[in-house]
């Protein structure tokens, strides 16, 4: 009997999933439970579509994928999970308790997006599955290595260690491993290449890479810093909630949500997040969209202005870390816009100039099979 790996990769409003041979990693299952807690959830399991109404937590998502890939629990060797932030008591891939999970929910409000949603499907895992060893791996991993003057922001010491405050870095998973997929694309060592690697979707991050090891990553204390995303606002100025509070009589919970999830692609347009309608509303055509056809002046107006923004901070990093790096062998693109985005590829390297011109790489995001090698590795 194969013994089998299962990964989970739980999003804000998604399940991803993927069942692994244990012994070569032979992919098996995949698919993705979309929309939860919103209208019309669907399932899709290696392209075939179930639709479901509204399905309104993680919990019952993943009962449904059970329900329908009909794994036995003999034939399961570990349940792999996605969680984005351990703060610095968990980086590396950890055998997950009640009481680890417990730990790992203290920083639950550092992801208010994810680290929910991972940690409801590990639960909901000890429930079904009682005999199987569950794992966690780490997003912020593959960020472990970076220097006290490369994780430290310009705050008072004592405050930093006492608090534990210093950029952490997210999506580690996804750019640990595109990072090698590049390098065999390269048909290079990855200690041997420099890399601008971009994670490009409805979150978004761009992370240096030195000779192998991550030197700087734009995500930082939480998955806020950085790019504008797809609801977030990415980086402002930092007295920007205190005007917000004062100016608005906001509370601290509100302006972190107006930040987290009223921002971004989101609040630029006035009307979507989605990249696909923002480039659609612009006058790009973008393949294999079938959504809105129609817009109004003022949403093709703010649209243009979203995706102008969008590009020009995400142009801004790539001229950083380029600088930072000097030589640069490839930039990687992945994410649902890295991926699929040509126009957005484009418009962001417009105008750019490089001491040699790197390649330009279009990678699919595996992040199920880089939790699998982690968990394999472990175990």
């Amino acid at each position: 009997m194969k013994r089998l790996i299962l990964v989970f990769n739980a999003g804000s409003a998604t399940l991803k999933f993927k069942v692994f041979e244990e012994k070569n990693l032979k992919e098996k299952i995949a698919g993705n439970f979309e929309r939860i807690g919103l209208s019309d959830s669907f399932l899709i399991i290696n392209k075939k579509k179930w639709s479901f109404g509204g399905i309104d937590s993680h919990e019952k998502a993943l009962r449904i994928i059970l329900k329908n890939i009909g794994l036995k629990t003999r034939e399961i060797k570990v349940i792999g999970h996605r969680v984005v932030h351990g703060g610095e008591e968990f980086f590396k891939p950890t055998v997950v308790t009640t009481t680890i999970l417990k730990k790992i929910s203290k920083y639950n409000h550092l992801a208010p997006l994810h680290n929910p949603a991972n940690l409801e499907v590990a639960r909901a895992c000890f429930k079904i599955f009682p005999k199987v060893k569950n794992v966690a791996v780490f997003d912020t991993d593959f960020f472990a290595s970076l220097k006290p003057e490369q994780y430290l922001y310009g705050l008072p010491l004592g405050l930093c260690r006492r608090l534990k405050i210093r950029k952490y870095g997210f999506h580690g998973i996804s750019h640990q491993y595109i990072a090698s997929a590049a390098s065999q694309l390269l048909k290079k060592p990855l200690k041997k290449l420099n890399l601008i690697t971009c994670h490009l979707g409805n979150g978004c991050s761009i992370v240096a890479i030195k000779n192998g090891k991550p030197v700087e990553t734009s995500m930082g204390f939480t998955p806020l810093e950085g790019l504008v995303m797809g609801t977030r606002s990415g980086d402002i100025d930092p007295t920007l909630p205190l005007f917000l509070q004062n100016e608005l009589g906001l509370k601290s919970g509100q302006v972190s949500d107006l930040l987290n999830n009223k921002s971004g692609l989101l609040g630029l347009s006035g009307f979507s997040s989605d990249m696909r309608e923002i480039l659609k509303a612009s006058g790009y055509p973008v393949k294999n969209y079938h959504g809105r056809k129609k817009f109004s002046f003022q949403e093709k107006k703010r649209s243009k202005l979203a995706l102008a923004v969008f590009t020009n901070r995400l142009r801004f990093y790539l001229a950083g870390y380029a600088g930072l790096l000097g030589k640069v062998e490839a930039i990687v693109f992945t994410g649902g816009i890295g991926e699929r985005s040509e126009v957005v590829r484009r418009l962001a390297l417009n105008g750019l100039k490089f001491i040699k011109k790197p390649k330009i790489l279009a990678i699919d995001a595996n992040e199920e099979l880089e939790i699998a090698r982690e968990i394999k590795g472990l175990i």
